[in-house]
């Protein structure tokens, strides 16, 4: 495996449509202008396009002051970013769709498009926030005007792109701020070649010392060191086509963000109250005992964590009359690396080495019509292939467990010999995924007011287990077994726990039982057999709308949505068939009601959808012990409303409300009762809880109001906050234990304070984010049974900074 290191500005855009290819333009002066899109190559308002969808400019990332991929959910209703491991892999949500796995080798029910482009690896998506053109978010399934099926959604990030015929000009951005950041960033093009060629080159360079302190000394953790560049070439090859071709290499290679370790053993004695003595983790450490701070651990291993990503581009066009033809090609090369102290305690309780590494390419080519009449019609193929190896390593136990945990815990009693240097366990997975896709999009224009889109894909997914080792080495790497292959117990456990008071009859009949007994087999690198996984789907949709006057138009549609199955990225102990080592495709069935209109003269706008899914075999992760499994939910519902304002109050003031609602519930779902450590047949049945990453309410307020006025510029606050309901981090919600496995409901509030220049040549700003200092957790995993203690990855503390803008 390669290793990472080898080797103007007033306008306001409120929305934006992402069909195909896309451009913007909107200015709001006295009243919200219109946002006109060129998708399928016809100029469109997107208060005309009967999707729910949200975009922001680069103008206004630069005013909520997004940094990463990470911030996008406070301005978006009902969309939700978790982050295991920071910045580097986001974990989004949309409307109740989640997909709440650390595993790298799974792809995101959000599907990420960069310039186009799918990228499959959720440790790649952070990879590309640095001069961008726009940002887009769709809600709702997707398949049949994109690259690659995704239930939830689609996140677009689109780069700037040179212009031809444009003189030199470009950017620098200056910036420094709490916990030692700083930023560089900027960009350059030019016209190289009179009417036919520009190229661009921007480049980004962020570094901060880390807001989470090591108590045991040495550096701060949680901390930011990324470095990306990026070739834009824009070339009219002729004057029917296009060529445009982007290169972009980032890297990030930091000390990694840092858990908070929550222990759950009560060590009360004979007759106490719960807590008397206070809890610890299997090891005996005890983190509220240590008086620490939110943003403070005490950690053994403050590793790194180390990404890499190489992203080729090529986008060709060939523009007729009455219709284009386009291709989308692209290559990406992405790795990752981190040591994580996964315990987040001076112990050697849970610490795990990751490491992946995924090549992929693509290729879209689709037909856009241009047609003058009532109907127009996008189609196109796509294929997809990801090639992904990941070597993960999980050391177990180095401190050995604390004997107060048999009191608080007496099952464990029968695990804790083996638990005594157990060394670490070595996973090995590759896999290889292709997918084949004939896809279409067809609008009809009954009349001026009425219209109908039916859209209709059919998807081919292969998806194949290449090679698969899990094994036992010491903590030193030395080889002590091997489980899969190797395992021929029948036991999927990492050993066969001790028989607790057996009997003389049972002694008798097997003294193995006195015995500790591990399942693995004889240590090998072979594979378990290779396995192989088939799909075939039609999915697609149906939507109808209508224009009721200049102002008002409203829509209904129904699709159904589809993600591939997955291969289980989790550890377990002996081989396992296809049944229940690949979890199941996932489908959305989606019903949407909305509307969009602009009132009051153009000074207010108001879109808003209701809408229904029913889901069926959700993928997610599911930790029993010290095993984790890919897993499907037998079936689910969602329910809920979003909505977006914007009103132009007066020429200097502009407000902006956003809103999400969710009603969800589990259908049908029974898991693994982790409170029963020797019993692993026991099951609890969930149906009725709420799903993951689903708050029933959540909103954000931005207010953009012009302070001073003179001839030399102007002086603008923008003042936005977030609310994020009560929601679950666990499918099991308040039962078996997972009670604090939530997040309770909070508020984030952030300002930023801009002087622009009256020539539009620079701007100065200072701002700060989480005004308040809000301690929240993003992510959060209960690891009571195998480990004593829950995980909770806290978010961003109160940060603040000033930067500078220069145009040229």
């Amino acid at each position: 495996m390669r290793k990472p290191g080898m080797q103007c500005h007033r306008s306001v855009i409120w929305g934006a449509a992402a069909l195909s290819v896309v451009s913007v333009d909107v200015y709001a002066a006295k009243m919200l202008e219109e946002v006109v899109v060129t998708a399928q190559r016809r100029s469109q308002s997107t208060q005309d396009i009967p999707v729910a969808i949200t975009g922001m400019s680069s103008d206004q990332l630069e005013k909520y002051g997004f940094e990463s991929a990470n911030d996008v959910a406070t301005q978006v209703p009902n969309m939700q970013v978790s982050g295991p491991y920071g910045d580097v892999q986001p974990i989004f949500a949309i409307r109740g769709v989640s997909m709440s796995d650390y595993s790298s080798n799974q792809a995101s029910p959000i599907g990420v498009y960069v310039d186009e482009a799918y990228l499959a690896p959720v440790y790649s998506h952070g990879a590309n926030f640095f001069d961008i053109e726009r940002l887009e978010v769709l809600r709702g399934p997707q398949g049949t005007l994109y690259g690659k099926n995704t239930t939830g959604g689609a996140i677009n990030i689109i780069t700037r792109t040179p212009q031809i015929g444009d003189a030199f000009n470009g950017y620098f951005k200056f910036g420094s701020g709490s916990y030692g950041a700083s930023v560089v960033e900027g960009g350059v093009e030019n016209t190289l070649i009179e009417d036919k060629l520009a190229v661009r080159i921007a480049g980004s360079k962020k570094q901060d010392s880390g807001y989470t302190e090591n108590a045991l000394g040495g550096s701060d953790l949680s901390q930011t060191d990324f470095e990306g560049v990026r070739l834009a070439v824009n070339w009219d090859v002729t004057d029917s086509i296009n060529a445009v071709f982007k290169y972009t290499n980032a890297t990030n290679d930091a000390l990694t963000t840092q858990v908070r370790n929550e222990p759950r053993q009560d060590i009360r004695g004979s007759g106490q109250e719960a807590g008397t003595n206070g809890f610890i983790d299997n090891t005996g450490y005890s983190r509220p005992a240590r008086g620490l701070d939110f943003h403070e651990v005490e950690s053994n291993k403050p590793g790194a964590l180390v990404t890499y990503t190489d992203i080729v581009g090529l986008t060709l066009s060939y523009n007729a009359e009455s219709y284009s033809i386009i291709s989308v090609s692209s290559w990406y090369d992405a790795q990752y690396e981190q040591a994580a102290n996964t315990d987040g305690s001076p112990t050697g309780l849970l610490e795990i080495d990751w490491a992946s590494d995924t090549i992929g390419y693509s290729q879209d080519l689709r037909f856009v019509s241009e047609f003058t009449g009532m109907f127009n019609i996008i189609a196109g193929v796509y294929y997809g292939f990801e090639d992904l190896y990941m070597n993960n390593i999980y050391a177990i136990y180095e401190t050995p467990p604390d004997p107060r945990v048999i009191y608080a815990e007496p099952d464990a009693a029968a695990l804790a010999p083996y638990l005594v240097d157990f060394g670490a366990v070595d996973q090995r997975l590759a896999t290889e995924k292709a997918s084949t896709a004939v896809y279409t999009q067809m609008r009809f224009d009954f009349t001026e007011k009425f219209g109908m889109d039916v859209g209709l894909r059919w998807t081919k997914d292969d998806n194949r287990l290449t090679y698969l080792n899990i094994s036992r080495v010491g903590y030193d790497g030395e080889p002590r077994g091997t489980y899969v292959p190797g395992n021929e117990t029948g036991v999927d456990n990492a050993f066969i726990p001790l028989a607790l008071n057996p009997s003389i009859e049972d002694v008798l009949a097997n003294p193995n039982i006195l015995v500790p007994q591990y399942t693995h087999g004889p240590y090998t690198l072979e594979s378990a057999p290779q396995l192989k996984a088939v799909e075939r789907e039609w999915t697609g949709k149906i939507g109808i709308d209508y224009r009721f006057n200049e102002s008002l138009m409203a829509y209904a549609s129904v699709s159904r949505g589809y993600r591939s199955g997955s291969f289980n990225g989790g550890v377990y102990y002996e081989v396992r068939p296809l049944e229940t080592a690949y979890a199941r495709p996932e489908f959305i069935d989606a019903y949407e009601i909305g509307a969009k209109a602009d009132l009051m003269d153009g000074r207010l706008r108001m879109n808003a959808a209701v809408f229904l899914y029913d889901y069926t075999d959700q993928q997610f992760i599911n930790v029993v012990g010290i095993s984790n499994f890919l897993e499907n939910a037998g079936s689910s519902q969602i329910a809920g409303m979003d909505g977006e304002i914007w009103f132009q109050a007066t020429d200097r003031l502009i407000l902006q409300f956003a809103f999400g609602v969710l009603d969800t519930e589990y259908k049908e779902l029974s898991l693994a009762d982790t409170t029963t450590l020797l019993d692993s047949e026991d099951e609890i049945d969930l149906a009725g809880n709420e799903l993951i990453s689903a708050p029933k309410l959540n909103y954000s307020i931005s207010i953009d109001y012009d302070l001073l006025m003179t001839e030399f510029g102007y002086l603008t606050l923008n003042a936005n906050a977030n609310y994020q309901d009560d929601q679950w981090y666990s499918a099991y919600n308040e039962k078996a234990r997972y009670d604090q496995i939530k997040q309770d409901d909070y508020w984030l509030a952030n300002a930023r304070l801009t002087w622009f220049s009256s020539d539009e040549r620079w701007n100065a700003a200072v701002w700060v984010k989480n005004i308040e200092d809000v301690e929240y957790d993003v992510y959060a995993i209960q690891l009571q049974s195998g480990f004593g203690y829950d995980y909770f990855l806290p978010g961003a503390p109160r940060t603040w900074g000033a930067e500078v803008n220069v145009r040229f």
